[in-house]
């Protein structure tokens, strides 16, 4: 084992679904997939860091999956896992919110300081990262490099 700090993010808590140790399992995945944006971390270095069983890590890592916290893929047959960016923060929100303006998240359609999402305040599901912090809701025009890129995607669907 390092000595490294695993720092489980408050949004967590909230959800009531989660157990301790579904918590644990997460925060650990959240602290691997920060360096390269998945996590390839196996059953076994969980189960030894969690200090659980194989079984247990099977569960957490199901109900994870079900709950779209992570997302799994196989890549030549090595399994990554994914942060839900949607539903996982790992973004300080002061960062970008010096980068915005209040039009501009003004201007989000999910605006949660609209008079919508004010009369039912009584929020019973975790909302994503983007709709708690809707300064971050940003258009900006695609570079000329982008463009073509994206030209050359679409080339085959015209």
């Amino acid at each position: 084992m390092t000595s490294e700090f695993i720092i489980t993010p408050r949004i967590l808590f909230r959800d009531k679904r989660l157990s301790r140790t579904d918590i644990d399992v997460l925060s650990l995945i959240i602290s691997l997939a920060l360096k390269y944006g998945y996590c390839y971390a196996t059953n076994d270095y969980l189960k030894e860091y969690i200090n659980s069983s194989e079984r247990t890590i099977n569960y957490s890592l199901s109900k994870l999956k079900k709950l779209d916290y992570i997302i799994v893929k196989f890549d030549n047959s090595k399994r990554r896992i994914y942060l839900n960016m949607e539903k996982v923060p790992t973004k300080v929100a002061d960062e970008d919110a010096e980068n915005c303006s209040n039009e501009v998240a003004s201007s989000c359609t999910h605006n949660i300081n609209s008079n919508k999402y004010k009369k039912n305040n009584k929020r019973k599901e975790i909302l994503p990262y983007w709709m708690e912090h809707p300064e971050i809701c940003v258009s900006e025009p695609l570079s000329e490099e982008e463009q073509k890129e994206m030209d050359e995607l679409m080339k085959d669907y015209k």
